[in-house]
């Protein structure tokens, strides 16, 4: 909307007597000071073609020259590719306007990768370490690179990549462990997705909708237990949770967590439906199964959201008459 049009809907306003002249100014002086901070629309997908050309660049030039390189060097221009990175996203998000912020959120994500492989290159190559630690010292690297970044931008790309690391970390410690089995990293991983629920909804975790659905997805990780000897079990908890989160969705008023529950029920019902019947009957028997409980998902959270709208509407009528 131009300055103009703006101007002509806020003098619309206060002829309709819906705000006064002084909130009329305050508006146009708000508006007028948010897009003087403001980039062209053109800054920002420029921006992410540049990082990603910066850092497609210096990886070839690394597998050109890797080989030829020494052991600190080849370190050194995995800590320059990340150095690269950390810096283009901190001069980013020094402008106040929210393309410049989403571009640095961008390249920040990407130089979690970097911190990740500096740590594994000075572990492996200098420090000599066996691969399992290699691994988890790596994962911890970028766990604790992911949380230094997101304090320092509360993003959901920094969010997703401060759980693309957690997971990560996960992976790595289960590494270490001798007799884990397939369920343990979906136990894990579950608790994980339960933890980042819990802190989403104490307001630790922002945007919100980002922290829900990651702990959703995690949430669901339960069910990849049933890799472990084929055992239904898991999986029927997968279905399980996947009930449990529409549930959740409803309470949240988030179509999101619904969207994420709906795939775990179209993901785990089948699964479950062809462990329990063997033979050709199980394709169309999962499909039947699974169709009915999705479209009974999205009956319940229609039938909620009409009742949301339904005891807005009488709130607003009862204001009104008030």
């Amino acid at each position: 909307m131009s300055g103009r049009e703006l101007s002509d809907r806020v003098s619309g306003w206060v002829d309709a007597g819906l705000i006064s002249s002084q909130q009329a100014g305050a508006i146009l002086a708000h508006e007028q000071a948010a897009a003087k901070g403001q980039l062209p629309r053109w800054v920002e997908p420029l921006a992410y073609l540049g990082v990603v050309l910066v850092a497609v660049a210096l990886v070839l030039f690394g597998i050109q020259v890797w080989d030829r390189l020494a052991e600190w060097g080849q370190v050194a221009l995995a800590a320059i590719v990340t150095g690269v990175l950390l810096a283009v996203g901190a001069a980013m998000n020094r402008y106040a306007a929210p393309g410049a912020r989403r571009a640095a959120s961008f390249a920040w994500l990407l130089s979690l990768a970097g911190v990740a492989s500096t740590a594994a290159l000075v572990s492996s190559e200098v420090l000599d370490l066996d691969d399992d630690v290699v691994v988890t010292i790596s994962a911890g690297s970028a766990v604790a690179a992911g949380i230094a970044l997101y304090l320092s931008s509360r993003t959901g790309l920094q969010q997703l990549g401060l759980a693309a690391a957690a997971v990560f970390l996960v992976g790595s410690v289960i590494g270490l462990l001798p007799l884990a089995e397939a369920w343990t990293a979906a136990v894990l991983i579950t608790c994980l997705g339960v933890v980042w629920l819990l802190l989403t909804w104490g307001g630790l975790l922002t945007p919100a909708t980002v922290g829900y659905v990651v702990g959703s997805v995690l949430m669901l990780a339960v069910g990849f237990g049933t890799a472990d000897g084929q055992r239904p079990g898991w999986s029927v908890a997968g279905i399980a949770v996947a009930l449990g989160l529409v549930s959740l969705s409803m309470l949240l008023d988030s179509r999101w967590v619904l969207a994420v529950a709906v795939l775990g029920l179209v993901v785990w019902i089948p699964v479950t439906v062809t462990l329990l019947f063997e033979g050709s009957v199980a394709v169309p028997v999962a499909i039947l199964v699974t169709g009915i409980v999705t479209l009974a998902a999205v009956l319940l959270a229609v039938r909620r959201d009409r009742t949301r709208s339904s005891q807005d509407d009488l709130s607003v009528e009862e204001t009104v008459d008030a």
